[in-house]
C-alpha cells in the first residue's frame, strides 16, 4: 500500500494532478450545461428536463469532489481525502436518482410515474446504504451502469412509442457513457499520467454533452 501512494504523480504539492485537472473541466463543463438545461427546463415547465438537470449538476459536484480526493496527498490528509471521496460518491448517487426520476416524467403518467419515482428513491437509499459499507467507486459503477440501463430502456420505449424528440441524443450519451465506465473499470490508460481514470473524464465530457442535447428536448407526457 505505501508504495502505491508513494508512486503517485506529484506536481506543485497536488498528487494526481492530470487526473484533478480532467475532473475539474468535467465538473465545469456539467454545471454549465446543467444549470442551462435546468434554465430552460424550469421556464417551460419541464419536470422531466428539471430532473435530468439535477442529474448533470449532481454529477458536475460529485467531479469536483473527485478532484479534491485525488488531489489531497494521502500520506498527510488522508482523513479529508476520505471525507471528500465518500461526497463525490455520495452525490453521484443524487445523481443517478435525478436521472431516474427524469424518465418518469417523459414515459409514464399516473400509477406508472409514481412507481419509477418510488423506484427512484429505493434505488438511491440501496446505494447510499451500499456506499456507507463500501465506499468504492465499482459500488458506484454498478449504480451508474443502473441508471444508464433505465436511461436506455426509457430512450427505447419513447421512440417506439412516440418517436419523441431527443431520444437519440440520450442512446448516443448513453453508448459513450457506457464506454467511460468500461474504461474505467478495465483500467485502460494511454500513459502512467495519463491514465483510466483521466481518460474516463474525458469520455464523460462527450457524454454529458450528448446528455444535454437530448436533455434539452424532453417533453413531459
Amino acid at each position: 500500500m505505501t508504495s502505491d501512494v508513494d508512486a503517485l504523480p506529484r506536481w506543485g504539492g497536488v498528487t494526481e494532478p492530470t487526473t484533478v485537472a480532467t475532473n475539474l473541466v468535467l465538473a465545469a463543463l456539467a454545471f454549465v450545461l446543467g444549470a442551462r438545461l435546468g434554465y430552460g427546463a424550469a421556464a417551460q415547465g419541464s419536470a422531466s428536463g428539471s430532473f435530468f438537470a439535477l442529474g448533470i449538476v449532481a454529477a458536475a459536484v460529485a467531479a469536483a469532489f473527485g478532484a479534491a480526493a485525488h488531489g489531497l496527498d494521502p500520506r498527510t490528509d488522508w482523513e479529508q481525502r476520505e471525507r471528500c471521496w465518500r461526497a463525490a460518491l455520495h452525490t453521484m448517487g443524487v445523481a443517478g436518482a435525478a436521472t431516474t426520476a427524469s424518465v418518469a416524467f417523459f414515459t409514464a403518467r399516473g400509477a406508472i410515474r409514481t412507481a419509477i419515482l418510488v423506484v427512484a428513491a429505493l434505488k438511491l437509499l440501496a446505494y447510499l446504504v451500499s456506499v456507507a459499507r463500501r465506499p468504492t467507486f465499482r459500488v458506484a459503477a454498478v449504480d451508474h451502469l443502473a441508471t444508464l440501463g433505465v436511461l436506455l430502456a426509457a430512450a427505447l420505449y419513447a421512440t417506439a412509442r412516440w418517436h419523441a424528440p431527443g431520444m437519440g441524443w440520450l442512446l448516443a450519451g448513453v453508448t459513450v457513457s457506457l464506454v467511460a465506465v468500461l474504461v474505467q473499470m478495465r483500467r485502460i490508460a494511454f500513459h502512467r499520467h495519463f491514465n483510466h481514470n483521466d481518460l474516463y473524464h474525458v469520455i464523460e465530457m462527450v457524454a454529458v454533452y450528448l446528455f444535454f442535447r437530448g436533455g434539452a428536448l424532453l417533453v413531459d407526457r
